[in-house]
């Protein structure tokens, strides 16, 4: 059986991580709602049609795209994630 370990450290490391991934995730998300709200409303609440709907859903994720890869892919725990190793003496 896996040996779990339980001290303070390692679960805050735990944590933090798993939070950071879950930001990450939302962030995909928000970028991809963004991107099939702009299609639907351009598509269907305009005369534009949907050439320029899925032009504009485009753009939309290639700004989310380029945003995440130039500086929004960091969470602001970044710098307080605590190193589950214990101390070099």
């Amino acid at each position: 059986m896996a040996q779990i370990n339980l001290d303070e450290r390692s679960l805050l490391a735990t944590h933090a991580h798993t939070f950071h991934r879950f930001m990450l995730g939302m962030k995909w998300c928000c970028i991809h709602l963004a991107a099939l709200l702009s299609f639907l409303v351009i598509s269907f609440c305009t005369g534009a049609g949907w050439g320029v709907g899925l032009l504009a859903a485009m753009v939309v994720i290639a700004v989310g795209v380029y945003a995440m890869n130039h500086g929004l892919a960091h969470s602001t725990e970044d710098g307080s994630i605590p190193d589950p190793r214990p101390p070099k003496l």
